[in-house]
Formats: C-alpha cells, structure tokens, sequence
C-alpha cells in the first residue's frame, strides 16, 4: 500500500511540474513553433533609426525577440507564428518610416560575394 501512495505521489507531482512549465510557457510566449526571420531595411541612416524600429517591433503582440542592425540595414525577429505573421512585420516597419520585405536565405551570400 506504501508503494501505491509513494508512486501516486511521483506521478502526481511530474504532472504538477509538467503543467507549470507549460502555464509559465504561455505567459512567456515561449513556444515550440517560434519563427525566426530576417527583414532588409532600407531607409535607415543612424542607430536612433534602428531603436525607433526596435520600439515600434517590441510593441507588436507576438515579438518575442528583435534585433535590429545598422549598419547592415536587417532586421531579425523572433516572433509566434500563431499571433503574428511576416506582412503585419513588415507593415509596423513601413509604419515607423522604413521599408523592409523578407530576406531570402541566398540574398545574404550573393551580398557577400558582390563586395
């Protein structure tokens, strides 16, 4: 009878850890299915130009992390696909003054080997 308690309790307390982590998952935003992408600003001419899109990326519900770069004119964001999308991105982008579409993964190398 000892083992049947003792072996409940271990599996009632997995579950209990199991279930946290998934409660404290979505109040982070944190999830499996995050989407990263890389955007082309064009536009910017300082590094307040890369904070104010920065701002503007960090106000987005779905934005989990953002980096934006200049010099280097991209901008890299880490987002939930089930709340946000590329276009609704690259809208809040144009709305801060900039325009910006998505990099494909070969737009970076031909950069490269054409400097």
């Amino acid at each position: 009878m000892k083992r049947i308690f003792f072996l409940l309790a271990i599996l009632l307390g997995t579950w209990a850890v199991a279930n946290a982590q998934v409660k404290s998952n979505e109040l982070t935003g944190e999830t499996g299915s995050a989407k990263t992408v890389k955007f082309k600003v064009t536009g910017m001419t300082c590094g307040g130009c890369a904070n104010h899109i920065s701002t503007a990326l960090q106000k987005l519900d779905g934005v989990l992390e953002e980096d934006v770069e200049f010099p280097g004119d991209i901008a890299v964001v880490k987002f939930d696909p089930r709340r946000l999308d590329e276009k609704k991105i690259i809208k809040t982008i144009e709305g801060a003054g900039y325009k910006a579409q998505v990099m494909k993964t070969g737009d970076q190398k031909s950069k490269k080997g054409s400097q």
